[in-house]
């Protein structure tokens, strides 16, 4: 009687919300639902498990299932229920714990400690189970002594494996956890590299294997935000092959992973002098130049202040002047009738700093696109004014010098 009703029960809120609020006004009823959990029946407690579960979703349930003692019962069902009842328990935990005030209630029943097991040992579960664990533990690391007994039980090396499995709903997972702890936490992030989490990520990356845009996605995440960028981990990233990778989804990704690759490009642009100096190298100028012109304005953007960033290096300076496309490419797009504002400041300053270059003055003046700057100039913009202003200065300087030595 009880199983049938609890299935029923289950079976009605899940075509109609509107009888979560009837059960409700029973007095009692979450209590015994939370009750049905310890119940030694398994199916009646599969089907209370799946109704905590549900109403779990609700938001004015989570404070009554609190109240009525929910975690120590979902718990013991998380150390010896079935596996469907343990997914069903670890998911109505990813519930109440978004309520950071629950936390220490998932803790002191000793929670911590089953979901670490379900990690340690995830070839005894199912793929969903794991990262429902994963989930559940996300949530709790948020706080900084959970966090620390976590990283004493050895959880890094754990979420670490877990990264290198086929299974991509366990890769996820285990990936937006460690950047969860990673957060703000240098020790943990040198863990992590030291666990050999930074190569697992490149890995990912790697064009010949075959993951989704979501998990290429996270993995570049993982990177800007496990990696602080030192002279040895941009040395790691190097021999990892991050780069190349990079270099290849900006050339051949579709939308979506060459946005994150430009991304990742922006970020490692912003982290040291040598960083730029080896993606001058590496040819990312070259690229970046292609997307200048893109019809997303946050593309362009990124693109643009990227390429200034790397222009400022004197070697970046020298190698972009030599092609001879490069220059006249920039002044193509500043177009009057067709630049908008943004960009055109920044295509400017890209400018304004090549103009340090002999050559690339000279370049300029000779361009069949000088007119767009000297139309920009006359129209009062002042970035455009300077460039003229610095153009025509060498322009005097030329034929002094040859007065003198003529």
């Amino acid at each position: 009687m009880k199983k049938q009703a609890l299935i029923a029960f289950n079976e009605v809120i899940q075509e109609d919300e509107r009888y979560v609020k009837i059960a409700l006004e029973l007095d009692c009823f979450i209590n015994f639902l939370v009750k049905f959990l310890d119940f030694k029946d398994c199916e009646i407690q599969e089907e209370a498990a799946k109704a905590v579960c549900l109403i779990a979703g609700f938001e004015c349930c989570k404070s009554l299932l609190m109240t009525a003692g929910v975690i120590a019962p979902l718990i013991r069902v998380l150390e010896s229920g079935s596996e469907s009842r343990k997914e069903f328990a670890a998911r109505c935990l990813m519930k109440v714990t978004e309520n950071s005030e629950n936390v220490w209630s998932v803790s002191a029943h000793g929670g911590v400690t089953f979901l670490l097991k379900i990690c340690c040992n995830n070839g005894d579960y199912d793929s969903e189970l794991v990262s429902l664990a994963c989930g559940v533990l996300k949530n709790l690391v948020g706080v900084e002594e959970i966090k620390r007994f976590v990283v004493e039980e050895g959880a890094i090396s754990v979420l670490v494996n877990l990264a290198r499995s086929k299974d991509e709903v366990i890769k996820i997972s285990s990936l937006d956890l460690l950047q969860t702890m990673a957060y703000g936490d240098e020790s943990t992030r040198a863990m992590i590299i030291q666990e050999g989490g930074m190569r697992v990520l490149v890995r990912i990356l790697d064009p010949k294997s075959s993951f989704s845009t979501k998990t290429r996605e996270m993995a570049f995440r993982g990177i800007v935000n496990i990696c602080c960028l030192s002279e040895n981990t941009l040395n790691l990233l190097i021999n990892y092959g991050f780069m190349d990778h990079l270099i290849y989804f900006l050339r051949y990704g579709d939308i979506p992973v060459q946005e994150f690759a430009l991304k990742g490009t922006f970020w490692l642009s912003g982290t040291s002098e040598e960083a730029k100096k080896v993606m001058g190298e590496a040819g990312f100028m070259a690229v970046l130049i292609k997307f200048l012109d893109s019809k997303s304005f946050e593309v362009r953007e990124m693109a643009t202040e990227t390429l200034y960033s790397m222009i400022l290096v004197h070697r970046n300076r020298r190698r972009f002047v030599q092609n001879d496309k490069n220059v006249g490419m920039l002044l193509q797009m500043l177009d009057p009738g067709e630049v908008n504002s943004c960009n055109k400041k920044l295509l400017l300053s890209i400018l304004m700093s090549l103009t340090r270059s002999n050559s690339a003055r000279k370049k300029i003046t000779n361009s069949g696109y000088l007119k767009n700057i000297e139309k920009l100039a006359e129209a009062e913009v002042s970035d455009a004014k300077k460039i003229v202003r610095k153009l025509s200065c060498n322009r005097f300087r030329s034929i002094l010098s040859a007065l003198w030595n003529s």
